[in-house]
């Protein structure tokens, strides 16, 4: 199964700074782990790394938008 996988950008202080990243395929990939240390590489003492996420798809309802069934 090929998922969408988007990278949640960096926190610098109380500044969350976005990232563009986005990428088709596995958990575990080259291009992740290489996308990864990129952010690790470059951060600071007050800044951290927020992850990778995979958004959730159209059509599917997460029960906390309020509306019922």
């Amino acid at each position: 199964m090929i998922l969408l996988i988007i990278c949640k950008g960096t926190k610098e202080g109380s500044e969350l700074k976005k990232c563009d990243f986005l990428y088709d395929g596995q958990w575990g990939d080259a291009k992740l782990q290489e996308h990864q240390k990129l952010h690790e590489s470059q951060l600071k003492n007050n800044s951290c790394w927020l992850g990778f996420d995979t958004p959730q798809s159209f059509g599917k309802f997460s029960g906390r938008d309020g509306k019922r069934n």
